[in-house]
């Protein structure tokens, strides 16, 4: 079992090196397709629904009632980028908090948010947030493992694809991590 866990957790940072290198070097984004949003959000949480019923978490998917323009992605690689950002809030949120994700359009622009009822992160640690191998402290003690480079892929992935990423957090009170994607306009 010790062998095996062991081997997965290697398995992950080999494949999240792999991922800066390709990043560092221009090649990752692949097939970039006018796609709706929610549904590789929808895909993410699903895969995580398991956790967050064993955390007692409260989870609520806050979508508009008029359906979002579609924007140009890899659907693939915002899957990564959905995935990373819930398994955070997932992880350092206590059993019985909350984790909310909403989309909403704004000014041209696709806009997600997830909100966590977490740790937070200190605000003299927040200008690291986005910096290869960076963990803060505190995150280390809950969760033992991790690489330091899931919200740098976030990041890049993000900006690939014409956007922009930030948060909100305090100290013991949560975290807000955004990102806005321009909607696809299909050239005439």
């Amino acid at each position: 079992r010790q062998t095996h866990q062991n081997s997965t957790r290697l398995v992950s940072l080999v494949s999240s090196l792999l991922n800066v290198a390709e990043i560092e070097e221009g090649k990752y984004l692949y097939r970039p397709t006018p796609a709706h949003i929610e549904i590789v959000v929808q895909s993410a949480i699903d895969s995580f629904r398991e956790k967050i019923k064993t955390k007692k978490i409260e989870f609520k998917f806050i979508k508009p009632k008029k359906e979002l323009p579609k924007v140009a992605m890899d659907a693939e690689k915002m899957n990564i980028a959905v995935q990373n950002l819930l398994d955070n809030s997932i992880k350092y949120t206590l059993p019985h908090g909350k984790v909310m994700i909403s989309l909403k359009q704004k000014n041209g622009e696709v806009e997600f948010s997830i909100q966590d009822t977490g740790i937070g992160i200190p605000k003299d640690q927040q200008g690291k947030v986005f910096i290869k191998f960076f963990r803060e402290a505190r995150a280390k003690k809950i969760e033992t493992e991790g690489s330091g480079l899931g919200l740098v892929i976030v990041k890049n992935i993000i900006e690939a694809h014409g956007g922009k990423i930030w948060f909100e957090s305090k100290k013991d009170s949560g975290t807000t991590f955004y990102f806005r994607l321009p909607v696809f306009v299909a050239s005439s």
